[in-house]
């Protein structure tokens, strides 16, 4: 089967991460794959071809050359349901939309949520353009509002990449550690984070808690030691010895890295938009925006070892349910048996 990831940009995020996983797992099993792409800078290992959409990185040039877009594939994939609907133009039959969140959540305002919502309508319930979602919540709330066509796929981590190590241990010098997620986005909630680690600004500048990220360096009113955009390798060290991933999202479909944090013995404390987790078993689970609990939920994490601890192994429990192997596996199945009935 020949299968292009059409894509604005490939980064280094979770999205990013999971498209490069299922590219380079397909082309592993002989198919011909190809992600065009805009943007080009990740931290990724891409074993698929890459092809360069144009020479001008602007989205509008994305845009321009979706709408155009009518190459010989037999599958065309798109993550962004904006994304979809452009390249519907030419590619109606073999479009399939790998949908990792709900992205009406991304915006503020009622004008864009409005046009993402009528986008949402035009691609699943008038072209019936199928969804491979990354989560049974996701798939259920595409259905219930847009009658889709849905075929869930869970993200899963890999083991074998992400599992506790203490390398990097001398780093903490003895101090707790909170991580969190360096990301503008406004559905990631750094913000909510900022607010929460501001309750310890008096521990934080006394060197008694060391605050560390990962992803975009964005600044804060307190120190932080940024580590940007991490290889997986690294991202393990990192996640393996820190005592808390602060992770406060208001939107999620199924996010890798929770898993990846849990996978390598990392307690977290996360909202309801992760639904995967279960309060008080595998992580603190606050309701969203919730600063009060957040933050007693992350000083009970950091003054309790056995609190700590039994999250930890629940933690490993859960991560089982998980595996990027069986990912890939049902990944593959559905494209072949979607597309196989659509032709």
């Amino acid at each position: 089967m020949k299968i292009c990831f059409f894509r604005h940009s490939l980064l280094s995020r979770g999205g990013d991460k999971m498209v490069v996983e299922y590219a380079n797992h397909l082309a592993n099993q002989g198919h011909d794959v190809t992600i065009a792409t805009n943007v080009l800078d990740t931290v990724f290992d891409v074993k698929a071809k890459i092809h360069r959409i144009s020479s001008i990185r602007s989205k509008a040039m994305t845009i321009l050359k979706a709408v155009m877009f009518a190459d010989n594939y037999d599958v065309v994939i798109a993550d962004i349901v904006m994304m979809v609907l452009f390249l519907s133009v030419k590619n109606t039959g073999r479009l399939l939309c790998f949908a990792q969140d709900y992205d009406e959540s991304y915006y503020k305002s009622p004008l864009m949520r409005l046009l993402i919502r009528a986008a949402y309508f035009y691609c699943f319930r008038i072209l019936r353009i199928p969804a491979i979602p990354v989560s049974e919540v996701l798939g259920q709330l595409l259905r219930k509002r847009f009658k889709a066509d849905v075929h869930v796929v869970a993200n899963g981590v890999d083991t074998e990449v992400f599992y506790p190590e203490q390398e990097y241990m001398s780093l903490k010098a003895g101090r707790p550690v909170v991580l969190v997620f360096g990301r503008s986005d406004y559905r990631k909630g750094f913000d909510i984070a900022i607010k929460v680690l501001s309750q310890f600004k008096t521990e934080i500048d006394a060197g008694a808690i060391e605050v560390w990220s990962v992803g975009e360096d964005i600044s804060t009113p307190f120190r932080m030691r940024r580590f940007g955009f991490v290889t997986p390798d690294r991202l393990r060290k990192i996640l393996s010895v820190s005592d808390a991933m602060l992770y406060p999202s208001r939107h999620e479909g199924l996010p890798l890295f929770v898993l990846e944090a849990v996978a390598c013995g990392c307690p977290v404390v996360t909202t309801e938009a992760v639904n995967i987790l279960t309060n008080g078993v595998d992580a603190v689970v606050c309701p969203i925006q919730d600063v009060e609990c957040l933050t007693k939920g992350l000083k009970s994490v950091l003054s309790s070892a056995e609190f700590k601890s039994s999250l930890i192994a629940n933690g490993f429990r859960t991560v089982k349910r998980y595996a990027l192997s069986e990912s890939k596996r049902l990944f593959e199945k559905q494209l072949l048996g979607l597309f196989r009935v659509l032709k």
